[in-house]
């Protein structure tokens, strides 16, 4: 019986997760390509979560490991629609799996969204993670005062990054470009501005007490 080949397309937790699955499977033999637009992978765990939270990150341990198997393959730098696609893949697989995230920043729809010095978490946290999408971003924090629309875990992560030590930010794996905008803590005061009066977030309570008045 032929390998069963599966493409998976995004190199995330979600693609990599379900890589582990097929591979794992019994009684068939399952080869799986992954294609990714970047150069590296595992989408937001390098690029989405804060430098700080190294812990975190360490879950890119589980996806070496994956890696690691001979009947996987990653292959970076490829753009679907634009170096291969859709139906190019669809007859040269079994399977295609889309796992491509969420890419974009959510409009908030308000007046001024759009002037200078607005800008989206997915901007702020990839360019402090060197995504190379964001690497030339230059935003200005040299104005003392910084506000965070939203109080979910990235809201917190921005806040505390913006006011946080540069000499602790050195010791984790934030770009180096960002520490030498952040070196001069420029921003001093962080307001976090929420829809509700209570503190609603996916998190331990404790961390709503420690930001939320």
């Amino acid at each position: 019986m032929r390998p069963y080949h599966v493409a998976i397309i995004g190199s995330g937790p979600s693609g990599y997760f379900a890589a582990a699955s097929l591979l794992k499977l019994d009684g068939i033999d399952v080869h799986v390509d992954m294609l990714e637009m970047l150069p590296t992978p595992w989408g937001l765990v390098r690029s989405g979560v804060a430098p700080d939270h190294p812990k975190i990150k360490s879950i890119s341990a589980q996806f070496e490991k994956t890696a690691r198997d001979p009947r996987f393959r990653f292959f970076g730098n490829i753009v679907v629609g634009e170096h291969v696609h859709p139906a190019e893949l669809a007859e040269r697989y079994d399977a295609v799996i889309y796992a491509v995230g969420a890419q974009s920043d959510k409009p908030l729809r308000i007046p001024g969204e759009d002037l200078p010095g607005s800008v989206a978490a997915v901007e702020l946290v990839g360019w402090y993670n060197a995504h190379p999408h964001y690497q030339t971003m230059a935003p200005d924090l040299s104005r003392g005062r910084a506000i965070v629309v939203g109080n979910g875990n990235v809201a917190l992560d921005v806040a505390r990054i913006l006011i946080s030590d540069p000499d602790e930010l050195r010791s984790t794996d934030i770009a180096d470009h960002a520490l030498e905008v952040l070196d001069p803590r420029g921003v001093e005061e962080v307001l976090i501005i929420v829809a509700a009066v209570r503190c609603r977030r996916p998190s331990p309570p404790w961390s709503c007490g420690n930001w939320a008045t």
